[in-house]
């Protein structure tokens, strides 16, 4: 499906950190729900640690797991003196013989996760690693409320980089209709250079995405399409889930 091995937006953690860190809503949208929830959380695919930090530097017990050894690298340089633990593995194959009162994943990670098997793996290391009526909570793209034309070069936005220089955003999207996948290919120009990175994202419908989570030992308790807890609906950009892990898994195992 892809040729490539999709990490190439993250092999520059400092400016990713510029480009889309602050988004404090959404960092507090977690923190609510893992004070709902006492107890030890995990965030899988926690990238440099944006939303973890912020909810150890509050006073959450938090881990955070990723496979990108440069992002965290990144995290543990940030969390110099936090109860914070960072570990690298696949999101899929990840073991440990911790349980939490809640897993969660954000920015758009589920998207990474291209195919069934994908999904699956991903949620069994969820189901596994979560107490009993434990809550996993994460946020995808909404396929009816994005655009998934094919487009040419387009201006996506700008940052400031570490250097205090004006990096200017753009990209190309390429959409396979048939593997439910979107290519973006990102452009960063400084100016005095340009860089270039892929990625894949997955988009899966809600009513799909429902059938996965009941079939694989979760309740959805709410969806919505917004940090302000706007409730979903079937144009909302985003699908934001709040699960809880099941007493007994659904009609498909592991």
């Amino acid at each position: 499906m892809i040729d490539h091995n999709n990490l190439e937006e993250y092999q520059d953690p400092m400016n990713y950190d510029l480009e889309f860190g602050g988004e404090t809503k959404k960092y507090n949208f977690y923190l609510e729900v893992a004070r709902l929830n006492p107890g030890e959380v995990l965030e899988l695919a926690c990238g440099t640690g944006l939303t973890t930090i912020y909810l150890s530097k509050l006073g959450i017990n938090i881990t955070g797991v990723d496979i990108s050894s440069a992002m965290l690298a990144y995290a543990r340089f940030k969390a110099q003196g936090l109860p914070v633990d960072f570990i690298e593995a696949d999101a899929r194959t990840f073991d440990s013989e911790k349980r939490f009162s809640m897993i969660y994943l954000t920015g758009n990670a589920f998207q990474a996760f291209l195919s069934d098997e994908d999904q699956i793996a991903l949620l069994g290391t969820v189901y596994k690693h979560l107490e009993p009526n434990g809550v996993f909570v994460f946020e995808t793209r909404n396929p009816m409320g994005t655009d998934l034309s094919n487009q040419e070069e387009t201006i996506w936005g700008e940052f400031i980089d570490r250097a205090g220089i004006k990096v200017k955003v753009s990209g190309i999207q390429s959409y396979d209709s048939r593997n439910h996948i979107m290519h973006w290919v990102t452009f960063r120009d400084w100016g005095s250079k340009k860089t270039t990175s892929r990625i894949a994202c997955r988009f899966t419908d809600n009513d799909t995405l429902k059938r996965l989570l009941t079939n694989h030992g979760f309740s959805i308790e709410s969806q919505y399409s917004d940090w302000d807890k706007t409730p979903f609906t079937s144009l909302s950009s985003s699908i934001i889930s709040v699960c809880r892990k099941s007493e007994e898994l659904g009609s498909t195992s592991f």
